[in-house]
């Protein structure tokens, strides 16, 4: 490309991003490794187009080399897929189609990317995987035991060794490559005859590749000279073992991702990994600084920037008086009361015309129950996603539904509307007796799933519907459809929302011993005169790393929200054994520096 032409993107680059100078420092960064912390609405995506353009704009992605983009689902991989193809060619011109663009960069999840090397080289391991790869049913290691063949197929010792590395991964330690062997091995005779194969092996199989063909691992080395990884916080070890295998020291790296919204640490993800890349692979740190989804709303925009001040202090910000933000709350004496507040603001809200609420959970509880019925009371119609990843309904729908798409459409992949809305039709006949609510909002979330993809994602070929659906059943993410359903008001745990948004959103249960399980280890624990709970002054050591983390996931909460977000709490709570507790308080993290609450409810004036 000639100097007058980078000279001219460059130009629009800068144009499209209004100036905006942490942005631009990550686009023409003369640094080939960048950690790029991206909190949710700072231009992230755009940001890393951009990047990729100028990267090839200026002859840094030489041809016919590929740039490797891995996200954490195929869906999130499609939506950047799209963008790219969409927004690259007209930052490089005309000469560069979606389609050629498409086909310099492959942007994936980490499953997918492993089945992409399997397809090509399983065979090296086990002749099995000559096989499609995507014609075994994939199963979590602790899922085996409530499948009767596979049980009975496993000796006791067996099983106890896919359980252990499972625990090792959940645990953030990875596998020796003994280890690997002996778990591969087992998967390979025991399960791949039975047409089953488990997440971690999809992984683990290409680990054990790398390590006895160098040559293969070279080859994906040499192939991907720039690696982009989205949401790189929620990186567990055995994805970072995979990572590490394909750099080698010529690559080119892009990682992004938020410290803040690392809430996955109990299922592996690697605890301060975003520090820690900095030095062992000298990257270069660059932090956004400009909140686009807040820039009309100055309360949404101060609460988002004084939570992180306080996660990046340890609780110690300064915050000057203008600064302080105000955020909207109810109180209730008891949680009937706190449930009809929240209840009246949700009837409030949805005066205003196609607006989606979303009413949020740390988890299951007596209080979600009781705004549940508040909400039937009132005659609003809502959407039950309180489940989770372990429950056994979410579980074994998502088992099931692997299973029928297999069968029906494994071999063929001739996915149409029609056939899509056969296979919903058949899934709801196979659960025509089953009751309940989970199963009942799980088929919701299946037709809305595959009435998007029928609409929404017609133009994508068969075998791209294929791999998005199939992964979907296979990392139980039916719960990221909750996007696409009807309903205007949703019920959710607040890790089932990440990643989610919605117009409004109402916290509830922020309140000491529910939000945070730390509280027996806080100085603050018992102090009178006040139903609001604050943070003691010197923070006990054993307690920093846990405050942090579900810091985390309050802040995740907050930041489901494109509008408003508003908390609520109660003087009453109940224990997971139904016991009552009274003189609760509002939990500490709605009263940290910089956060000032403010009645929320519609008859009530005041602080």
């Amino acid at each position: 490309m000639s100097d007058a032409n980078l000279v001219e993107i460059k130009e629009k680059i800068t144009a499209q991003h209004g100036g905006d100078e942490r942005q631009l420092d990550v686009i023409f960064s003369d640094s080939p490794r960048l950690i790029v912390e991206a909190p949710a609405g700072y231009g992230k995506t755009t940001t890393m187009i951009s990047r990729i353009a100028y990267l090839f704009a200026s002859g840094q992605i030489p041809n016919p080399k590929r740039i490797l983009g891995l996200t954490f689902s195929v869906n999130a991989a499609l939506k950047v897929k799209r963008e790219v193809a969409g927004k690259l060619p007209s930052l490089l011109g005309l000469q560069n189609s979606p389609v050629s663009i498409g086909e310099k960069v492959t942007i994936t999840n980490y499953h997918g990317f492993c089945k992409g090397i399997l397809k090509k080289y399983g065979y090296l391991i086990a002749d099995a995987l000559r096989k499609d790869v995507n014609l075994f049913r994939a199963v979590g290691d602790s899922d085996i035991e409530n499948q009767t063949n596979l049980k009975t197929t496993l000796t006791p010792a067996e099983l106890q060794s896919l359980k252990a590395v499972e625990t090792d991964v959940k645990e953030a330690r990875v596998p020796d490559a003994q280890t690997i062997h002996a778990y591969n091995d087992i998967v390979i005779k025991k399960l791949l005859p039975l047409d089953y194969i488990t997440h971690n092996a999809i992984i683990l199989f290409v680990l054990e590749i790398f390590t006895n063909y160098t040559e293969v691992k070279k080859f994906y080395q040499s192939y991907y000279p720039l690696i982009v990884v989205d949401e790189f916080q929620d990186t567990n070890c055995i994805a970072w073992k995979l990572l590490e295998s394909v750099i080698s020291e010529q690559t080119q790296l892009l990682f992004l991702g938020d410290s803040l919204q690392r809430i996955y640490g109990f299922i592996g993800a690697l605890p301060d990994i975003m520090s820690k890349v900095v030095d062992e692979y000298g990257m270069t740190k660059v932090e956004l600084s400009k909140n686009y989804r807040f820039q009309n709303n100055p309360d949404m925009l101060k609460l988002d920037k004084n939570i992180r001040a306080n996660a990046a202090s340890c609780f110690t910000p300064t915050i000057a008086a203008d600064d302080v933000a105000k955020l909207p709350a109810f109180w209730g004496t008891t949680q009937q009361d706190e449930a009809e507040q929240v209840v009246a603001k949700v009837q409030d809200l949805l005066a205003e015309e196609n607006v989606k609420i979303a009413i949020l959970f740390r988890n299951r509880s007596k209080n979600a129950e009781i705004v549940e019925a508040e909400l039937a009371r009132n005659g609003i119609q809502y959407f039950y996603g309180m489940f989770t990843d372990e429950d056994s309904d979410y579980v074994e729908f998502h088992n099931k539904c692997q299973e029928m798409f297999i069968r029906r459409f494994g071999k063929s992949k001739a996915i149409n509307k029609k056939a899509l809305a056969a296979f919903s039709d058949s899934v709801r006949t196979a659960y025509a007796a089953s009751t309940g609510k989970t199963v009942d909002s799980l088929l919701k979330l299946l037709d809305a799933l595959v009435e998007k993809v029928s609409i929404d994602y017609a133009d994508l070929v068969p075998e791209d519907k294929y791999t998005l659906l199939l992964d979907i059943f296979e990392n139980r993410q039916l719960k990221q459809a909750m996007e696409y359903v009807d309903s205007r008001v949703i019920l959710s745990t607040v890790h089932g929302a990440k990643g989610l948004e919605w117009d409004y959103v109402i916290v509830c249960d922020v309140e000491q011993w529910a939000f945070t399980f730390i509280c027996r280890d806080c100085p603050s624990k018992s102090t009178q005169g006040s139903a609001r709970c604050r943070l003691p002054q010197n923070i006990p050591t054993q307690m920093v790393e846990p405050l942090l983390d579900d810091l985390c996931v309050f802040y995740v909460a907050l930041t489901r929200a494109k509008k408003q977000v508003f908390i609520s709490a109660s003087g009453e709570r109940y224990n997971a054994r139904g016991r009552q507790f009274t003189g609760g308080k509002i939990c500490c993290f709605a009263l940290v520096n910089g956060v000032r609450l403010i009645n929320a409810a519609p008859n009530k004036s005041g602080d």
